[in-house]
């Protein structure tokens, strides 16, 4: 896919190479670099770009790539939909479940491994042994046979995704000491080893560690992130016709995503704008979600089931998931409004999400605050 880098991200994915290049030079395994750029920057595209990169800077090493997703849930697979988009078919990207569960010996040269750190590491509390089957000693070969395999032939560059999210637990280390790559790229927002950190600090001026930082003025200065948040925009105007504050809210929410779709079309954009709403996971959690349900419906915006609904209303919970949620983040995707307690994650990506509607958890309905944040 023929991307255009933003002049901040071309010269992160150079800083990114050139760090590598030295890592690679310094005598002993497991080298950190620390990737801090923020968030709405493009961390996954630079990141994609930086091993293509690579690859092409380097031709006669031989590379392989580990990319680790921290933390629960799916973002994984979402780290490899956007990869093999960016990708479009070179290098190959594979799923640690999907390649490895038995047959393979290898990780082979160029190919690029996403796996969910919190499913690789997990152990039974009592026996110590691995949950996963993959990890697990069986008839055929585990993912820890592969990967030292994998050394005896390549390098490993192991890439870790929101490294901020309990990256250097006992349990963590341990898979990282597993993986044993020759160079480590730890990706945040807000990492947690600070370029001041002691220890890191003399590993940084010795040429032992990395740190390449992308300045939250340059993504501004691009238009890749938002200047401010507007809260409550106008409420008052729709509230004083309004029965109470809920339909208030959704109703201002309703307007203002139409307001922002006009704006891209006559951009000549095809964003469609995507609402997020919050519910509390208190037990009127469940009353509140009818509720907006109800709401929407009367705008005809109904969740698609078994085929049915027109999908632009979707529902992400623990327990529920709503039919091609999957595709949420494109650009043009027909979800309008996105309905979630906790299910979205850190590092969840959807940069066509504008507005973001939270009722707050309170158990007094007297002193309910809605808030509608664009």
């Amino acid at each position: 896919m023929n991307i255009d880098l933003k002049p901040y991200q071309e010269k992160a994915v150079n800083q990114l190479i050139e760090t590598t290049v030295k890592l690679l030079g310094y005598d002993g395994p497991g080298e950190v670099c620390v990737f801090q750029a923020p968030t709405g920057s493009g961390k996954t595209i630079m990141m994609a770009k930086y091993i293509e990169s690579l690859i092409k800077e380097l031709p006669k090493d031989d590379f392989c790539f580990v990319w680790m997703s921290i933390g629960k849930g799916e973002l994984h697979l979402q780290s490899k939909h956007s990869l093999e988009k960016v990708f479009a078919g070179f290098p190959r990207v594979t799923s640690v479940e999907d390649a490895f569960s038995g047959g393979r010996e290898r990780i082979v040269q160029n190919e690029v491994v996403v796996a969910n750190w919190e499913k690789l590491r997990s152990k039974e509390r009592q026996s110590g042994d691995w949950k996963n089957l993959i990890m697990k000693d069986g008839e055929k070969l585990n993912f820890r046979d592969v990967l030292e395999k994998t050394r005896e032939q390549r390098k490993i560059i192991l890439i870790i995704d929101e490294s901020h999210v309990s990256a250097d637990t006992a349990r963590a280390n341990e898979l990282r000491d597993l993986i044993g790559a020759d160079v480590v790229i730890e990706m945040s927002a807000t990492p947690r080893r600070p370029q001041q950190e002691l220890g890191f600090t003399q590993e940084l001026a010795r040429g032992g560690a990395g740190y390449v930082i992308v300045e939250p003025k340059d993504v501004i200065d691009e238009g890749m992130i938002k200047k401010e948040i507007i809260i409550n925009e106008d409420i008052e105007k729709i509230a004083a016709s309004e029965d109470d504050s809920q339909s208030a809210v959704l109703e201002a929410t309703y307007r203002k995503r139409l307001e922002l779709k006009k704006v891209f079309e006559k951009e000549g954009s095809h964003i469609n704008p995507l609402v997020l709403v919050q519910i509390p996971t208190a037990e009127a959690g469940d009353q509140k979600i009818e509720a907006v349900k109800k709401f929407l419906a009367g705008k005809n915006i109904v969740e698609r089931k078994d085929g049915h609904g027109n999908g632009k209303l979707a529902i992400w919970l623990a327990e529920q998931k709503s039919e091609l949620i999957d595709w949420i983040a494109e650009p043009d995707n027909e979800i309008e409004f996105l309905i979630f307690k906790q299910a979205i994650d850190t590092g969840w990506d959807c940069p066509r999400a504008h507005i973001l509607v939270k009722f707050r958890e309170t158990h007094n309905m007297l002193k309910r605050k809605n808030t509608i944040r664009t």
